[in-house]
């Protein structure tokens, strides 16, 4: 067979591309695990708003089927970067998804639109399986490389399960949690603000002895420095150096890698020869299930208030979503259950902003052991705003009084009074001051100190939501600009129980936000 000189010239053309293409390089991966409200979404966010020079693409995979990590962690970058995998265990009933994803991001990989891959287990996942599949089916084809395994334990609880009984073994109620905590290559032991540093030391000889040579480093919302948790080095700009400004870090990326994981490597030839793990009896032994609550009306805050200080449901062990309130229709909070029972409550969009959720609604999901669906759809639909409902007016204004009296007493608090009759009616708005000590103005305080009030108060709502006492309070933002903490009036919600709290956080924070006040910034 003769060629043709156009066949000749493809056929140079192409051995001259392969000659000059280089060979694909392999795809670094961070495997995220942990219990379920440890804290995983929250480190995951934090990579992605922290990345700089990094090409981050993050698969987040999630229990229930509405992926509410997955929409958070959209909200941090381009939505092309996240893959969600929802409605199972990635160990189990999506795995095949998940290796789908995978080829479609060593396919961006390949043409250099991604260069890190992070991957978020659900809580409920036992990583054995996951690990198994990025070393051994990927990694045999080199194109895969799992740099660490990073297991989030959420400390506060992990210090709470400890008090009741040391001798345990376990790190929680969960075949998964166990099986997580052992895979780690590094453990973060994260809210390690809310123990003490005596509790600290004892949760992380509890760690060692459970899995020996693991790296653990204790965090606060999971703030991490990247080398720890990834194999990429930091390099230091000259002009960091001169400058007073602050400047983006630049990244490396290790060439070689696996010098995070020599622990685990030992670990699991330790652990040849023994009985296999079953990676799908897991969710039997564990009986994790999940409850998916929707409404297009809005909650009310009473309702919920109320709900948020009987306790949950029994069996619920996380519940996370978004949630708005007839009594502020103009914003969308999000909503976080963790723990012991903490909580966080914050503004998520309003309608002024440019946050693409069409229509509010409220979305949250409930995982837990042994739920009972009805139950907990029953408690949640209780919730509801109801329009045509009209409370009886005297005994609340009766509350009312008495409560505005009790936060006016205290000469921290300031009251706000709402020129809205239904707000007036049934529920406090109140500020945290705190000026009376200092001898300033607010005027004064922000002005020449530069203490910020609204920061302020949102600190404090996020201290008392975040308490385990089954007491809340919502952070608004009135017209004015200016930020209050709303409670509700009526008796279910339990106002004087929660004020002996809001104030005792109260003193702490402003003893924080007040702390270089002696110091004259104007210098008079």
């Amino acid at each position: 067979y003769k060629m043709d000189s156009s066949s000749r010239c493809n056929l140079y053309m192409h051995r001259e591309a392969q000659a000059w293409n280089p060979k694909k390089k392999h795809l670094p991966v961070t495997l995220v695990t942990g219990f379920l409200g440890a804290g995983k979404t929250t480190l995951l966010t934090y990579i992605l708003h922290n990345k700089h020079n990094l090409k981050i693409a993050a698969a987040v995979n999630d229990f229930a089927s509405l992926n509410i990590d997955g929409q958070i962690v959209r909200g941090t970058g381009r939505h092309d970067e996240v893959v969600e995998l929802s409605n199972g265990c990635l160990c189990c009933s999506v795995s095949g998804e998940f290796q789908k994803a995978v080829w479609q991001l060593l396919q961006d990989a390949d043409i250099g639109k991604i260069d890190y891959l992070v991957v978020e287990t659900s809580g409920v996942t036992d990583p054995l399986q996951t690990i198994s599949t990025l070393e051994q089916d990927y990694g045999k084809m080199y194109r895969i490389r799992l740099d660490v395994v990073v297991t989030v334990v959420d400390a506060d609880t992990l210090v709470s399960k400890l008090a009741q009984d040391r001798e345990t073994q376990s790190i929680s109620m969960s075949v998964a949690a166990d099986s997580q905590l052992r895979c780690a290559d590094v453990v973060l032991l994260n809210k390690s603000d809310l123990v003490t540093d005596e509790q600290l030391l004892i949760a992380k000889q509890f760690i060692s002895s459970c899995v020996p040579g693991v790296q653990i480093h204790p965090c606060t919302y999971c703030a991490i420095p990247f080398h720890l948790i990834m194999e990429v080095d930091e390099v230091q700009s000259s002009l960091q150096v001169v400058s007073h400004e602050v400047t983006p870090a630049a990244y490396t990326i290790s060439p070689q890698g696996g010098t995070m994981n020599l622990e685990r490597r030992k670990r699991q030839e330790v652990e040849k020869g023994k009985k296999k793990h079953d990676h799908v009896d897991h969710l039997l032994e564990d009986d994790f299930s999940s409850v998916v609550f929707v409404s297009s009306k809005p909650l009310c805050l009473e309702k919920f208030q109320s709900f948020l200080g009987l306790g949950f449901p029994q069996g619920v062990v996380r519940m996370k979503g978004c949630v708005w309130f007839a009594e502020n229709r103009s914003c969308l909070y999000s909503f976080h259950m963790s723990g012991r029972c903490r909580y966080e409550l914050s503004q998520q969009a309003s309608r002024s902003s440019d946050f693409q959720i069409g229509a509010f609604s409220v979305q949250l999901v409930a995982i837990g052991k042994g739920l009972d669906m009805a139950i907990v759809n029953e408690a949640l639909e209780e919730c509801v705003a109801n329009e045509n409902s009209e409370e009886e007016t005297e005994e609340r204004c009766k509350r009312y009084k008495y409560i505005s009296d009790l936060v006016a007493k205290n000469e921290y608090f300031v009251l706000v009074e709402s020129s809205n009759d239904f707000i007036k009616g049934s529920f406090v708005d109140f500020r945290l001051s705190g000026c009376i000590d200092y001898g300033v103005s607010e005027e004064e305080a922000a002005g020449f100190h530069g203490i910020n009030f609204n920061r302020m108060n949102l600190e404090l709502a996020k201290r008392v939501n975040g308490s385990s006492s089954c007491v809340s309070v919502l952070p608004v933002l009135l017209a004015s600009g200016s930020i209050v903490c709303r409670h509700c009036v009526c008796r279910n919600a339990n106002f004087e129980e929660s004020w002996y709290l809001i104030q005792d956080i109260g003193d702490k924070v402003v003893a924080e936000f007040f702390r270089a006040v002696g110091v004259c910034k104007c210098g008079r």
